[in-house]
């Protein structure tokens, strides 16, 4: 193996640990990204249960209300 071809694996090696390094970097994010997308899709799915819940409180006061105005 002579010394030119020596130097073109070691670039090889090197773009290899670069895109290595890349795929991590990617890899730690698209983690983040999830963990991020989960508390909002819990947050999202409390704030739903809320205005159901809030939807039915409404219902029974308008459904009192109007009771009270056909009495």
């Amino acid at each position: 193996m002579n010394e030119k071809e020596k130097q073109q694996i070691e670039n090889l090696e090197e773009q290899t640990n670069i895109l290595f390094k890349i795929g991590n970097k990617l890899e730690q994010r698209i983690s983040t990204l999830e963990k991020v997308l989960a508390s909002h899709a819990k947050c999202i799915g409390e704030m739903r249960e809320e205005e159901i819940e809030l939807n039915q409180e409404y219902r029974k006061k308008i459904a009192k209300r109007l009771g009270e105005l056909h009495e």
